[in-house]
C-alpha cells in the first residue's frame, strides 16, 4: 500500500533560497567569473588587502628593529639622508608598544578580511591555496626582507601614514600599549657595556671589507685604551724607583752630572736626600741651560732658587684621575706610594709621568729623539706596534680612507718628511 506525500515549495530569493514545508534550503552562491563586473572589484580589494598586510608586516620588522639610541646616533652623526630619515622616525618609535600594537592591529585586520573577498571569486580549495601563498610570500617574506634591509628609508617614507594609523586606532591601541608598558616596561634603547663596546670596535676592524669606514689599528688601540683606562691604576703604569734616573741633593751640577742628565734624556729629574725613596724635589732640565758646568752649582741651591716638589699619589689612583691632575699644569710627574694594610699611603714604589698615562691610553710606546738607548722591552713593544700597522696595510682589512697610519711611515728624526697633509695618527 502506498501513500502520497504532498510537498509544497515556495521560492524565496530564487534561485538561491527555497522553502519546502516550512524548511529553508539555501543553495551556495556560485563564484563570480571574470565576466562579472564584481569579480574585478573583489579581486582588486583582495590584492589591496594583501599589500596592506605586507606593508604592515614590513613596517613592523623595519621600524621595531630600529633601536632608539642607534637612531639618535644616526641623527647626530649619520649621512645627510640618514639624518633626515632618523629625524622622521624617532618620534614614532619613542612609544615602542603603541607602534607595535597599531601595526599588528592593521595587519590582523587586513589578513582577516582577505577570505571575505576571496570566497566571492573562487572555490574553497583554491581560496585556501591562494590565500596561504599570498599571505606567506607577499604579506610576510618579501616585505620583511625588504624592510629589514632598507628599514630606515622605508620607515621615513611611510612615517606620515603610520601617524595616521596611530590616530585611527588610538582608542584600541593606546590601552593595550599601556598594558604592555606595565607588564614589560618601557623600551629605553640599547646601551653597551665597556666589554661590549670593545668587542664592537674589534668587529669594525675585523670586518673592514664589508665596512665602508673601517677602523685602522691605531684607532682601535686608542678607543680600546680609553675604554680600559677606568680599570687601570697608577700602580700598573709606574716606573719602579730603582729604574728612575735621580740625582742626590748633595751633588753638584758639574759637567759630568750634566752629561748624565743629557744622556738620560728626561725633561724632569727627581732629587732625593739620603735614601732614594726620599724624594725631596724636582729639577726641570730646561732650567739647567743657564748654569755654567765649570761653576759646579750645588743641586741644593738650585732647588732653593726654583723649588719644585713631586706630588704623591696612591698606587690605586685611577689613571683618569691622574690625567685630570696632569691637565691642570701643576706637574707632569708624580711619586707613587704603596697602600698599606690600613689603607694609608706607605713606601715609595716609583714615579709616573704624563707620558706613561698617554702610553696606556694609546697602548703604544712613545719614543722621542733621546730614546735611542731605551731598554729592550720598549723597543720590542714599538716593533710590535709597527708590525701591526704593516700587517694592517698589507691585508684588505687594514685598508681605509685617506688618513690614519695607513699612509707611508716617516721616521721621527726626519721632520722634513712631514707636511700639512700628514695625518695626526
Amino acid at each position: 500500500m502506498t501513500s502520497d506525500i504532498n510537498i509544497t515549495c515556495t521560492p524565496k530569493d530564487w534561485p538561491l533560497t527555497i522553502i519546502c514545508n516550512g524548511e529553508v534550503y539555501d543553495e551556495e552562491e556560485p563564484p563570480l567569473t571574470i565576466y562579472d563586473a564584481h569579480f574585478w572589484i573583489y579581486l582588486g580589494v583582495y590584492v589591496a588587502l594583501v599589500m596592506v598586510a605586507g606593508l604592515m608586516a614590513g613596517l613592523t620588522m623595519g621600524l621595531l628593529s630600529l633601536d632608539k639610541n642607534s637612531l639618535k646616533v644616526l641623527k647626530e652623526g649619520g649621512k645627510p639622508s640618514e639624518r633626515r630619515h632618523a629625524a622622521k622616525i624617532i618620534p614614532i618609535v619613542e612609544n615602542h608598544h603603541l607602534l607595535l600594537v597599531t601595526l599588528l592591529l592593521c595587519n590582523a585586520g587586513a589578513v582577516e578580511a582577505m577570505p571575505i573577498f576571496l570566497d566571492k571569486i573562487s572555490n574553497p580549495v583554491i581560496a585556501i591555496v591562494v590565500s596561504v601563498t599570498a599571505v606567506l610570500v607577499f604579506g610576510e617574506v618579501i616585505p620583511q626582507a625588504i624592510c629589514s634591509r632598507y628599514g630606515l628609508a622605508i620607515g621615513a617614507f611611510f612615517a606620515p601614514m603610520v601617524r595616521l594609523l596611530i590616530f585611527l586606532t588610538f582608542i584600541i591601541s593606546w590601552p593595550l600599549s599601556k598594558l604592555l608598558d606595565c607588564l614589560l616596561g618601557e623600551d629605553h634603547g640599547t646601551f653597551f657595556r665597556r666589554a661590549e663596546l670593545r668587542a664592537l670596535v674589534d668587529i669594525h676592524a675585523e670586518e673592514a671589507r664589508e665596512n665602508e669606514e673601517p677602523l685602522n689599528v691605531d684607532e682601535v688601540l686608542i678607543i680600546q685604551g680609553a675604554l680600559q683606562m677606568r680599570d687601570k691604576t697608577a700602580g700598573s703604569a709606574l716606573t719602579p724607583f730603582d729604574k728612575v734616573f735621580m740625582l742626590s741633593i748633595d751633588g753638584n751640577m758639574d759637567k759630568e752630572t750634566m752629561d748624565m742628565v743629557i744622556d738620560a734624556g728626561h725633561s724632569r729629574v727627581p732629587v732625593y736626600e739620603g735614601e732614594k725613596t726620599n724624594i725631596v724635589g724636582l729639577l726641570l732640565v730646561k732650567n739647567l741651560i743657564k748654569l755654567d758646568p765649570v761653576a759646579a752649582t750645588p743641586i741644593r741651591s738650585i732647588l732653593q732658587e726654583n723649588p719644585r716638589y713631586l706630588p704623591d699619589v696612591r698606587e690605586d689612583t685611577p689613571l683618569f684621575d691622574l690625567l685630570n691632575e696632569f691637565q691642570q699644569g701643576k706637574c707632569h710627574m708624580c711619586a707613587v706610594k704603596m697602600v698599606d694594610s690600613a689603607g694609608e699611603a706607605g713606601d715609595l714604589l716609583g714615579v709616573i709621568t704624563l707620558e706613561d698615562v698617554i702610553e696606556e691610553l694609546i697602548q703604544e710606546e712613545i719614543m722621542d729623539e733621546s730614546d735611542i738607548s731605551a731598554d729592550v722591552n720598549r723597543r720590542v713593544n714599538l716593533a710590535r706596534a709597527r708590525a701591526s700597522r704593516q700587517l694592517s696595510r698589507a691585508s684588505p682589512r687594514g685598508t681605509s680612507e685617506a688618513g690614519g697610519r695607513d699612509s707611508p711611515e716617516v721616521e721621527c728624526c726626519y721632520p722634513y718628511g712631514f707636511d700639512e697633509t700628514t695625518p695626526l695618527l
